[in-house]
């Protein structure tokens, strides 16, 4: 749940496969876990559009 604090952040979603999508999250964790709802697939590399920070994130999608 997001705060009135907070800041959404957009991230450019790479999955190993190459397709890439735009998640809104408030953290890089936010976002992976909405990508991991939305599209279903466990691995992403998240990239900050305004930092160009980069994390990867592996999750376990049940």
């Amino acid at each position: 749940m997001l705060h009135a604090t907070e800041t959404l952040h957009r991230y450019e979603a790479r999955t190993f496969d190459d397709a890439v999508y735009e998640i809104i999250g408030a953290s890089f964790e936010d976002a992976a876990l909405e990508f991991a709802d939305l599209f279903h697939q466990s691995a992403v590399e998240l990239t900050d559009c305004e930092t160009g920070e980069r994390r990867c994130f592996s999750l376990d999608v049940a």
